[in-house]
């Protein structure tokens, strides 16, 4: 038996290297054609490219697996078949099952290797992978000074060359404007002819010119704008002017940048992420459930309650923030216990003085302006008339207000409509419940797209979760489906296993974007939308591994001409009248 274990690993082994590496360069391929355009023109040499390609193998691994499972089972136990080895071994009374089972066993190491390749190897390579990248796109295209036009490439110096000649180094009627002052277009050269050439290992380039003028203008204020005091022009017949290159350097970014991206964590980075944004949405969700008790608070009072896990969160916050303030006071007092206590006694002292002195100073200025407004009253006042008591302070009627009272009224006993009698009244109060109702809409939207944001951000931290288990138990499913149906077609190389492998993994991705799109939009939960592909296609792989155990022929058209007769004879004895 060791024997046949050794012939169905060698001919398993042998197809699943193979195809790992196409399946990763044809992907790879797809991926780098996309994203072209970014890399086009930017002179970033073999290294950098290498160590993209090298970290986005790594990040494709997850996807290439699955298939090249799917195709190396097929093509193995197809080649069995086609050779009449898989026959040759039932014939020596070995079942498909026994001979199935050292691939299985492989195939779930895999699935455990492909686990944890998801889980910590994918996300190191993710971080290296997109941060690199986006030094990519930083990095600006390799010097390029195009024939007739302004080129701002280099910093702080705008160039235009009218004519470049054929050995890429004579240059004619030139035009150089200098910025470095910022203060303008005041400092510009111009040249009839020059050469251009980069020194210092490219470090910086090198302007030679010829038969030129330059012209600067030097403002009073030293801003761009300002009256010109100074006007300088030099004549040369040989100039030199060396460009720093220095932006066109690649440089690193850090790292950490992006380590917060779901993408660089592993699973339990992404669980505790979750469980922490859970609670921050709950209280987001009590903070709105708050407000609109306070905005609708007659609505809310008689007919909606505060569900109890938000009651039990708002115990739990409004404990903390009493805690909170008590260990305060606590610290404060034991501070003042402990040696600044004369400080503060001091401070409070003297904070207290100054308040008596405010308010008698005020109290003397509200003092005198009342008698200046009497001695007023008192000059305009007709003769024959007396005033017995001037400035006589009215007792404060103890009556309740208006407020007050509608308070204890309840809702059908409150006549709003008398607000309305007057014209004025009615235009005020409109406008300003027109624009109450509008800040209240527009803060209840705002929170609303908030918690929206918040509960679609969890959701993709779940749906990167589920993905690293589903992703490598897709290894599982897809074996089971191609061993089997290997089997059956008895047809190895190149041809129909790949036809049929192309086939069922376009189904298995187009199903796996269809779950992740419907679990973003919340039409299902996180683990059906991921899990789904796998729970449909399982049921498959059982199914063509029964078939196989019967000796099917799915693939010859006499397995269906027999289906198809049985059907006719089924119905025709279902017509024949008794």
């Amino acid at each position: 038996m060791k024997k046949l274990d050794k012939l169905i690993l060698r001919s398993f082994i042998g197809p699943l290297v193979l195809t790992l590496f196409v399946v990763v360069f044809i992907l790879l391929t797809q991926m780098m054609l996309n994203k072209m355009d970014e890399f086009v023109g930017k002179d970033l040499g073999l290294k950098v490219f290498s160590e993209l390609l090298f970290y986005f193998s790594i990040n494709l691994t997850q996807t290439a697996l699955p298939l090249a499972v799917l195709l190396s089972s097929l093509m193995a136990f197809g080649n069995l078949g086609e050779f009449s080895e898989l026959t040759a071994i039932k014939g020596a009374g070995v079942s498909l099952l026994r001979a199935l089972r050292p691939a299985f066993i492989l195939t779930v190491i895999i699935t455990i290797l492909a686990f944890l390749n998801n889980n910590y190897v994918v996300t190191k390579a993710n971080l290296k992978a997109y941060s690199l990248l986006y030094d990519i796109k930083k990095q600006k295209p390799s010097l390029d000074i195009k024939e007739g036009a302004f080129y701002n490439g280099i910093p702080d110096f705008s160039i235009k060359v009218n004519k470049k000649y054929s050995d890429g180094v004579t240059l004619g009627d030139i035009i150089i404007y200098n910025h470095t002052g910022k203060t303008g277009n005041n400092i510009v050269t111009f040249a009839d002819s020059g050469r251009m050439y980069s020194i210092l290992n490219s470090r910086y380039l090198m302007f030679e010119l010829y038969d030129g003028n330059r012209y600067e203008e030097i403002p009073k204020s030293g801003r761009p704008g300002g009256d010109i005091s100074d006007f300088i022009r030099n004549n040369f017949s040989h100039s030199k002017l060396v460009l720093s290159l220095a932006s066109f350097d690649f440089k690193k970014s850090k790292e950490e940048l992006w380590a917060n991206h779901y993408y660089m964590k592993d699973i339990h980075q992404l669980n505790a992420d979750v469980d922490s944004m859970s609670l921050g949405l709950l209280d987001a969700r009590v903070t709105v459930f708050d407000d609109a008790q306070r905005y609708f608070g007659r609505y809310f009072r008689d007919r909606v309650k505060m569900p109890p896990e938000y009651v039990v969160r708002k115990q739990y916050r409004d404990s903390v923030q009493r805690a909170k303030q008590k260990a305060d006071s606590i610290n404060y007092r034991d501070q003042y216990n402990k040696g600044e206590g004369e400080e503060l006694k001091k401070d409070s002292i003297e904070m207290l003085s100054q308040i008596e002195k405010n308010k008698k100073l005020s109290f003397s200025k509200q003092v005198e302006t009342i008698s200046n407004i009497q001695d007023k009253k008192i000059q305009t006042v007709k003769p024959g008339k007396t005033f017995s008591k001037v400035n006589r302070v009215k007792p404060q009627s103890k009556t309740p207000t208006v407020q007050s009272s509608l308070k204890t009224l309840s809702v059908s006993e409150i006549n709003v409509d008398s607000i309305f009698q007057n014209k004025r009244n009615q235009g005020q109060g409109l406008r300003f419940a027109l624009s109450e109702t509008r800040n209240i809409k527009n803060k209840l939207n705002v929170q609303t797209s908030r918690l929206r944001n918040q509960e679609l951000m969890i959701t993709k931290y779940k749906i990167e979760v589920n993905k690293k288990y589903a992703q490598a138990f897709a290894c599982l499913v897809m074996f089971l489906i191609g061993a089997p149906l290997g089997a059956i077609i008895k047809k190895g190389g190149l041809g129909v296993p790949v036809i049929i492998s192309i086939l069922f993994f376009i189904l298995y991705y187009v199903m796996s974007i269809t779950g992740k799109k419907w679990t973003e939009e919340g039409l299902v939960t996180p683990f059906l939308g991921i899990w789904g592909y796998s729970l449909i296609l399982l049921p498959v792989g059982f199914f063509f591994l029964r078939q196989a155990r019967n000796d099917a022929r799915l693939l010859e058209s006499d397995f269906y001409s027999v289906i198809i007769e049985k059907l006719k004879t089924r119905f025709r004895k279902k017509s024949i009248p008794k």
